[in-house]
């Protein structure tokens, strides 16, 4: 069972590139550190304050508790969902995209565009006026309906390592299931430990490409890789556990960057 809580950013603006990842997760961070820093310097570094700061924790700490869910078609639409204790952060996450979006900006540009957010798929602005009140709630993710034959699409490439390489070619079921029993480790501060099963399964049909992208990071002042694998697996005889994990991934996403909407994978 792994808590969370889900914002949601509507627009019909597009940007001229495909993965906007970095994009919207800078403006993000803009909007965070905005609403929560209190360091007149504005410097994380030996900072008197960021064992208690939310910005901190997001974008300095390894472990961040939340992640991005981004289409690849440049349009500024995206789920950004809050992972444990994290998810009753809400109400600082949503006045930083609110404010990222509408009055700072995005881009080079910092262009302003029209939106409308909504909190756990419930709207809560509609373009106009202010944030309306709402029920900060968070929710349980169960996996109620166990399958015994599914698909593995990845929607956005999946950075994922075998052998300490990233894979640019096929990539193994248990790879995958690996990855994710890490992440809810992480997310649920356990240790890490390695997959308690077997997994069991038939592969029906596979596709596998490599998709590159690249982009410069203003705040690291460098450029940063986001290659990965797309395509699917097609299933069967899938065993409960993994099919579980699985579905654990469509929330939590799989590999490296998912705060950046890479690693998101759906269930078919």
């Amino acid at each position: 069972m792994i808590k969370y809580s889900k914002i949601t950013l509507r627009s019909d603006y597009v940007l001229p590139y495909r993965f906007i990842g970095s994009t919207v997760r800078g403006a993000f961070g803009v909007g965070l550190k905005k609403v929560v820093c209190i360091n007149p310097s504005g410097v994380c570094e030996e900072c008197f304050a960021k064992e208690n700061c939310l910005f901190y924790d997001f974008f300095e700490k390894d472990n961040p508790k939340y992640r991005l869910r981004i289409p690849l078609s440049g349009e500024v639409v995206f789920d950004l969902f809050l992972f444990e204790e994290f998810a009753d952060k809400s109400p600082y996450v949503i006045s930083a995209v609110y404010n990222a979006f509408k009055n700072i900006g995005i881009g080079k540009k910092r262009k302003k565009i029209d939106f409308k957010l909504f909190f756990n798929d419930l709207m809560i602005y509609d373009g106009k006026g202010e944030i309306e009140g709402y029920k900060n709630e968070v929710l349980e993710y169960n996996v109620k309906d166990i399958k015994n034959s599914c698909k593995i699409v990845f929607l956005t490439p999946v950075r994922i390592k075998e052998n300490k390489v990233f894979v640019r070619d096929e990539l193994r079921v248990e790879t995958i299931l690996r990855s994710i029993h890490h992440k809810i480790n992480k997310l649920q501060n356990l240790p890490i430990t390695k997959l308690p099963f077997i997994p069991k399964y038939k592969i029906k049909n596979f596709h596998f490409s490599f998709m590159d992208f690249r982009r410069y990071s203003n705040r690291q002042k460098r450029g940063m890789n986001f290659g990965g694998i797309v395509g699917y697996i097609d299933f069967e005889h899938i065993d409960e556990k993994s099919y579980y994990l699985l579905k654990i991934g469509e929330l939590i996403g799989v590999g490296k960057q998912t705060t950046f909407g890479l690693g998101d994978i759906k269930i078919i």
